[in-house]
């Protein structure tokens, strides 16, 4: 990405960027970070962007997550909405992830 292109993706509201748009801003400010040549002012104002865009897609993840339901019929024949395999699969993750902080 160019300078002229980061920058206005850095001065564009964090809130209207799309979930793409913020995994760029992230990913990008990121790799400033890593390269170890930003002042350190900068650099703090770096991480704080960072920690909101980051709290922000999850937001957004958390969101489609939600979203992520399928009416089916339940053992009395009425429509139920549950959760589609894909968040089931991923509940089972995050569940096995936490077993194994634990240990």
């Amino acid at each position: 990405m160019n300078e002229r292109v980061r920058d206005v993706a850095a001065k564009k509201s964090t809130k209207s960027l799309s979930f793409e748009e913020g995994l760029s801003r992230l990913e990008n400010i990121a790799e400033q970070m890593e390269k170890g040549e930003v002042p350190l002012e900068e650099l703090l104002k770096l991480y704080e962007e960072g920690i909101k865009l980051s709290e922000e897609l999850t937001q957004k993840l958390n969101a489609a997550e939600g979203r992520m339901l399928e009416v089916r019929a339940a053992a009395n024949g009425l429509p139920v909405l549950t959760p589609t395999d894909v968040v089931k699969q991923e509940n089972m993750l995050d569940q096995l992830n936490e077993m194994g902080d634990e240990a």
